[in-house]
């Protein structure tokens, strides 16, 4: 993303309360994130030899799962900033967002825990039948070819063979990967839903999402108002049951989303708030556009501190430093 030169926001000053204490272990995760990225794209990548691929997918998947329960907030701001700034490896950071959402709305749900591992092994593998060729389509600069058309309509097949060569037998897994595209087969029936049509069903959903927001070549990410708009809301402007779940996990601005206030502050949402519309923000910019030294907390429950509408990261051009900016207090 082009960015404005800007000076470093300044860490807060250290402190023994618990408030401070709190800031600091999230300034911390922030660390952790963007080695699993790391880690999690080069398990992803690597399948040159199947059983070592699936011990180390399944020990990545499992620390997935540990960070993302210890801190969500700050797993989706993670998650959604390098969605929205980054192109490089976009096939692993897709899938990554994907898993954690995934795995935060089957606890959110409810579902039982072997559906939850199987829903986030689903999504972070779901696109290995064109990781190489989605990468691809997110730095080119012109429309899809008939060849990559070719391998995007094949590829839930295409993973399911190859998480099979690699020795994946769980049938749910599988089924979900094959599924996350179409979610009921022709003819079937889904009233009600099989497991695998509904979880398969909510992953869709959050693919659309993720896809949404994120930066490509030829398009700057959407805001989180439009994406989440799309992917929670039916024709009628109301959450369907499936869209009930996304919006309880993500709100209405996601952490890691930019939005202007009604003071005229722009800030980035750091946490989820009790209610869908009310999180809570780091101030980054104030009303006459100078830079926060110190990104300071604002709490939109309160009518000053209200949101007045969602950004695009286009709008806001600025380089942070997401362990400052997560910690604000």
């Amino acid at each position: 993303m082009p960015t404005d030169p800007a000076p470093d926001l300044a860490s807060p000053p250290a402190g023994g309360s618990p408030q401070r204490a709190e800031a600091m272990a999230r300034t911390a995760r922030v660390d952790e994130w963007l080695a699993l990225q790391r880690s999690f794209a080069f398990a992803l990548a690597s399948q040159d030899a199947a059983p070592a691929w699936l011990e180390r997918f399944t020990k990545t998947a499992i620390r997935i799962r540990e960070l993302t329960a210890q801190d969500a907030d700050t797993a989706l701001y993670m998650m959604l900033q390098t969605a929205t700034n980054e192109l490089e490896q976009y096939s692993a950071r897709h899938a990554l967002f994907c898993g954690v959402i995934a795995d935060l709305c089957a606890v959110q749900a409810g579902w039982p825990d072997d559906e939850a591992v199987a829903l986030l092994r689903a999504a972070l593998t779901m696109n290995m039948g064109m990781r190489a060729v989605q990468d691809e389509m997110a730095r080119q600069p012109g429309p899809l070819s008939d060849a990559q058309r070719v391998l995007i309509d094949g590829h839930p097949k295409a993973g399911v063979e190859l998480l099979q060569t690699a020795g994946v037998a769980d049938a749910l897994w599988l089924e979900i990967v094959r599924r996350h595209h179409q979610p009921v087969d022709d003819g079937e029936t889904s009233d009600p839903p099989s497991a695998p049509q509904r979880l398969a069903q909510l992953l869709h959903r959050i693919d659309v999402f993720t896809a949404k927001l994120s930066r490509r070549r030829t398009r700057p990410g959407s805001t989180a108002t439009v994406a989440a708009r799309d992917a929670c809301l039916d024709a009628s402007g109301l959450p369907d049951a499936t869209g009930a779940v996304l919006l309880r996990v993500l709100g209405l601005y996601p952490p890691g989303s930019f939005v202007r206030l009604a003071n005229g502050e722009i800030g980035i949402v750091i946490r989820r708030g009790e209610k869908a519309h009310t999180p809570q923000v780091a101030c980054v910019r104030s009303f006459d556009g100078s830079l926060v030294a110190n990104p300071i907390l604002r709490d939109t429950a309160r009518a000053g501190h209200a949101i007045q509408r969602s950004l695009a990261p286009d709008d806001v051009r600025m380089r942070l430093d997401h362990a400052r900016v997560v910690g604000a207090t």
